[in-house]
């Protein structure tokens, strides 16, 4: 089958779904594919731990309540991983509910539920929720990494509602009692075909460095890169435990080198989310690719951020970009300036938006 001309298929794709809206395998060789393999939206990813126990699966559903209150008609497939009775792909609306299927779940059955709202099965979207856990004895080993909990809602849906997305990633990191967490823009890839659309994301985060990167259900298992005490990203806001806080030099130290005309923390019972700036940053790298409001919390937060070791994304195929390697690598330190710097990026925040009261939350401390 011939391979389309390029130029003609995006114009009519970006015709029709906008240029956030990315189409299957784009740069793979057998690319590009029509249905919606990538596309832009809000992430909060959470780590956490214990979802083998009645007490953290119920507090997935708690989070899973909230979520479906304001996704609920959007929503249209729930797919699950490894589920020990039934199918692995419901149409949402004939779903069984969420709790009905964890009740049934002992604790070495694997909790995987990715509820997705594109127009196909397979296909990308900007409203998604994600739980991935281990099982009760991959859990007491104490190797296999953390457990994660991914939701995302359209960049549209928080302009819209200044506050209710901060709302979202504080409660559901204090229901989860989280270990560390980051939230801000990212290209959700689709659930079941990621690996041939890791090239789009490769390609988008190197021209927009204020994008997340990586599945988490794949980065959850990073024990020997640090995941279980070090956090993968800095954001729009960052979840950090109270172990975390105290390494950094605690919140008084955090507070100065973090001022709160830019920058909020809200208490979790855990630990503390930061919040950078009023709304999340896309950087643009050929406009600013290193915004004070970010490079401040990665350096102010560098003891406890982990290590560039990992790679994001599976090996290329066919010579397409991938996010391995020195590329990997150079993701995890985007933000990063020498000591040296770090008064010039101070004195740069001071001309970058600040907080105002209809974008914080009320317990902002």
């Amino acid at each position: 089958m011939a391979k389309p001309d390029m130029g003609a298929f995006m114009a009519q794709w970006n015709a029709k779904h906008g240029h956030g809206v990315m189409p299957g395998a784009m740069l793979m060789k057998n690319g590009p594919q029509d249905y919606v393999g990538a596309t832009l939206c809000v992430r909060g990813t959470l780590y956490f731990q214990g979802s083998a126990t009645p007490e953290v699966r119920e507090a997935i559903c708690k989070c899973f309540d909230a979520y479906e209150a304001i996704a609920k008609d959007h929503l249209t497939w729930l797919w699950r991983d490894s589920p020990p009775e039934g199918p692995d792909k419901f149409a949402y609306a004939e779903a069984p509910p969420l709790r009905a299927m964890m009740r049934k779940m002992g604790p070495d059955d694997h909790v995987g539920f990715a509820y997705t709202g594109g127009e196909k099965a397979h296909e990308a979207s900007p409203w998604c929720f994600f739980a991935s856990g281990l099982r009760e004895w991959q859990a007491k080993l104490g190797w296999n990494g953390l457990d994660s909990l991914v939701f995302s809602v359209p960049r549209e849906t928080v302009e819209q509602n200044p506050t209710l997305f901060q709302r979202l990633f504080v409660d559901f990191a204090k229901l989860l009692k989280a270990e560390h967490g980051h939230a801000g823009f990212a290209f959700n890839l689709s659930i079941t075909r990621p690996q041939e659309n890791e090239a789009t994301e490769a390609v988008m985060v190197s021209k927009m460095a204020g994008l997340d990167a990586g599945r988490a259900g794949l980065i959850r298992s990073w024990h020997e890169e640090g995941i279980d005490d070090h956090l993968v990203n800095i954001g729009w806001l960052t979840a950090i435990n109270d172990a975390m806080v105290e390494k950094v030099g605690g919140l008084s130290t955090l507070r100065s080198e973090l001022p709160s005309g830019w920058f909020a923390k809200y208490g979790y019972g855990n630990g503390i989310v930061i919040q950078a700036g009023p709304a999340c940053e896309i950087a643009p790298v050929e406009l600013d690719p290193k915004p004070a409001i970010y490079v401040l919390p990665a350096m102010a937060l560098k003891a406890v951020r982990m290590a560039p070791s990992g790679d994001l994304h599976q090996g290329s195929q066919d010579g397409e970009p991938k996010l391995t390697g020195l590329a990997s690598a150079a993701w995890f330190s985007r933000f990063d300036v020498p000591d040296e710097e770090l008064m010039r990026y101070k004195t740069k925040l001071l001309n970058e938006p600040k907080l105002t009261k209809e974008t914080l939350l009320p317990e902002a401390r």
